[in-house]
């Protein structure tokens, strides 16, 4: 099973296009959508096929954190691998974000070899790789 589509959720257009970068030189990505916080997120899940989602905790309108509650709760996506992405990296963040759903974390800035490491083991979970 190959993986070709991506989410990409962050406020800063220039955090997603780094993110974007770094994803496209790791995977072979035919579709990639853009989100500047949870409720576009939302609404980008709703209308495209996505495989799996980087996704920012601090954003405005709906943060990272009550986007990926409410994904999880959604059966037609609770099982698309969401990895976190963001500057809070304390251990009791992380454990919050896990407990929550996600599938991986990684902090900003971010190395995209410690992106792509969560990315597959997320993907490997669902059994998408």
């Amino acid at each position: 099973m190959s993986i070709q589509s991506v989410l990409v959720i962050d406020d800063s257009p220039t955090l997603r296009k780094m993110v974007i970068f770094s994803l496209k030189k790791i995977y072979s990505l035919s579709k990639i959508y853009e989100a500047g916080d949870g409720l576009e997120g939302l609404e980008q899940l709703s209308s495209n096929q996505v495989d799996f989602i980087i996704c920012d905790i601090n954003m405005p309108n709906m943060n990272g954190l009550e986007f990926l509650f409410r994904v999880k709760k959604i059966d037609d996506f609770k099982n698309i691998p969401i990895i976190m992405l963001t500057t809070e990296g304390r251990k009791e963040d992380i454990e919050r974000a896990e407990k929550i759903g996600a599938d991986g974390y990684a902090v900003k800035p971010f190395n995209p070899q410690t992106l792509k490491l969560q990315v597959d083991k997320a993907l490997k979970k669902y059994g998408k790789i």
